[in-house]
C-alpha cells in the first residue's frame, strides 16, 4: 500500500515551524554582549536546533576615511577573537588578530564619560593629531551602541608591564641605558602635544602620565597612548584613579566641578613621578613619592631608592633624581617647562 506523500510533508513541515517559531522567540529576547562589539547571544533556544545567529548592528563612523573603515569592517572585527588586555579610566583594551594576520589594538569606550556629541568631537580632534612620539587612533566607529577606538598594538606592551611584570609574561629588566631611552622618548610626548592647542585655542595637557599608558616599541622608544583621557573621563575620576601620580594642587580641588584642572605643570609633575618610577622600579602608590625618596636616600644613600635589578648604581642616576626633584617641585611655577626637561634628559643620553 503507497504511503501518502503528505505523510513525510507535514511533520516536517510543522517541525521546521517549531524550529523557526523557537529561534525567534530567541532573538527577541536576546541580550547584547558589550564585550564582543555587539555579538548577539541567543536566549530560549533549544540545543537541537544548535543555530547561531549573527546580526549585523548599524555602524556609523566617527574618524577615520572609507578606506579605513572597509579595511576594519566592524560586522567583520564582531566576529573575530578577542583578547582582553585590560581595563583603564577610559574602557577596556582588546587584542584582535585578523585574517590577514595583522594585529590591531581596540577600546571599547565605557559608556556614560560625555555626551555623545562631545565623545565624537574629542576623537576627531585628536585623531587628527599626528606625532611620532604618539600612539596614532587609526579609526573610530560607533556599533550596537558602542564606540570604539582603534589603535596599532604593540607587542612588547606598556612600560607598566616591562618594569612591574605582566600576567603570562615574563621580560629581563629593563637596563638603566633603556629606561633613560623610555625617559626622553616619554618626555618628547609630552612635550610634543604640549605645543599643541584645542579648537579654543587652549593650551593642551596629559592629565596623567602613568607606566601604562607608556607603550614600548621594538626599538624600545616609547610612545605615549590615551592622551585624549583629561577630555572625556571628569577630573575627579582621574585623580581619584591616580592619587599617587597627581600633582598636590590637584587633590584639593571642588570635586563637583567638570572643569578641566589639569596644567601643564600638572603634568610635568606627573612626568617626575613617572621618572622615580624608572629608577626605583616600584610602582606610586604614595601620595608624595617625591618626598619619600628624598627622605630615604638621606637614611640610606642612593642604594637604597634605586632598583636593585639593576645591579648597581648606574652613570646619570642622580643626575635624573635630580630632574625629577625638579619636576616634582611643590610651587607649580617652580616646575621646568617640558621642553627643558627634554633638553636635560637628552643631556645625559651616551
Amino acid at each position: 500500500m503507497l504511503i501518502p506523500p503528505a505523510f513525510f510533508v507535514l511533520p516536517v513541515l510543522l517541525f521546521c515551524f517549531c524550529l523557526i517559531s523557537s529561534c525567534l522567540q530567541g532573538i527577541r529576547e536576546r541580550k547584547k554582549d558589550k564585550s564582543s562589539f555587539g555579538k548577539v547571544t541567543l536566549t530560549n533556544v533549544t540545543p537541537v536546533s544548535m543555530l547561531e545567529v549573527q546580526v549585523t548592528l548599524p555602524t556609523i563612523v566617527i574618524f577615520g576615511d572609507k578606506t579605513v573603515a572597509k579595511k576594519y569592517d566592524p560586522a567583520a572585527l564582531a566576529q573575530l577573537p578577542k583578547l582582553r588586555l585590560g581595563e583603564g579610566t577610559l574602557g577596556t583594551l582588546f587584542k584582535i588578530v585578523l585574517d590577514c594576520g595583522s594585529i590591531i589594538a581596540v577600546r571599547m569606550i565605557r559608556p556614560g564619560l560625555v555626551g555623545d556629541e562631545n565623545l565624537e568631537s574629542w576623537i576627531k580632534f585628536f585623531g587628527g593629531i599626528h606625532g611620532r612620539w604618539l600612539l596614532p587612533m587609526h579609526f573610530s566607529f560607533w556599533y550596537g551602541g558602542e564606540a570604539f577606538i582603534l589603535y596599532d598594538y604593540l607587542c612588547l606592551g606598556s612600560l607598566e608591564d616591562l618594569l612591574h611584570g605582566s600576567e603570562g609574561m615574563q621580560f629581563s629588566p629593563l637596563s638603566w641605558r633603556e629606561r633613560k631611552h623610555i625617559a626622553l622618548s616619554a618626555a618628547k610626548a609630552v612635550a610634543f602635544l604640549h605645543t599643541q592647542v584645542t579648537k579654543s585655542g587652549e593650551a593642551l595637557v596629559c592629565g596623567v602620565i602613568k607606566s601604562s599608558n607608556i607603550l614600548i616599541r621594538l626599538d624600545c622608544s616609547a610612545c605615549l597612548a590615551s592622551y585624549e583621557t583629561p577630555y572625556i573621563v571628569s577630573p575627579a575620576t582621574i585623580i581619584r584613579r591616580n592619587i599617587g601620580r597627581v600633582a598636590p594642587e590637584l587633590t584639593t580641588f571642588n570635586k563637583k566641578s567638570s572643569r578641566l584642572l589639569f596644567t601643564q605643570k600638572s603634568d610635568v609633575y606627573s612626568f617626575g613621578v613617572l621618572l622615580l618610577e624608572l629608577i626605583t622600579g616600584q610602582r606610586p602608590t604614595m601620595t608624595d613619592l617625591g618626598e619619600y625618596i628624598i627622605e630615604k636616600r638621606k637614611q640610606e644613600g642612593l642604594k637604597g631608592i634605586y632598583d636593585k635589578r639593576l645591579g648597581e648604581v648606574k652613570e646619570n642616576m642622580v643626575e635624573v633624581i635630580g630632574i625629577a626633584r625638579l619636576c616634582l617641585s611643590r610651587n607649580p611655577q617652580e616646575r621646568p617647562p617640558m621642553d627643558r626637561v627634554v633638553q636635560m634628559i637628552q643631556d645625559l643620553q651616551d
